[in-house]
């Protein structure tokens, strides 16, 4: 009797183990995110969950909000894969865009010939 508990206990532990071990499959499998990394400039939301493009203000949802976290509600410029079938992206790096736009200054020597 004690060797039928006893296995009867063991199968349940391994049982449970090899439940524990598998892994839930991401949100947004590797498979589906672009190859090579695009470039998007825009505004990253309060909590860094989204980031709105400039060009045409296109929602995206960042799969890694830690990356965006330090620059919520500001005017970024990021490298990211992204997934076009439900607009999200996985960030691999973050500028920080300035507000002051560069404009060409006639008088500079690259102009004078």
């Amino acid at each position: 009797m004690r060797h039928r508990i006893a296995a009867l206990f063991a199968v349940v532990l391994l049982a449970g183990s090899v439940a524990l071990a598998q892994d839930a499959k991401p949100s947004t499998p590797a498979e589906k995110l672009s190859k090579k990394p695009v470039t998007i400039t825009g505004t990253v939301n309060s909590d860094g969950s989204t980031l709105v493009a400039d060009k045409d203000t296109r929602t995206y949802k960042v799969i890694n909000p830690d990356f965006l976290k330090e620059n919520a509600g500001q005017h970024v410029r990021v490298s990211a894969r992204v997934n076009k079938e439900n607009n999200e992206i996985l960030i691999s790096s973050v500028m920080v865009q300035d507000a002051a736009t560069m404009t060409a200054n006639k008088g500079d020597a690259a102009f004078r010939r």
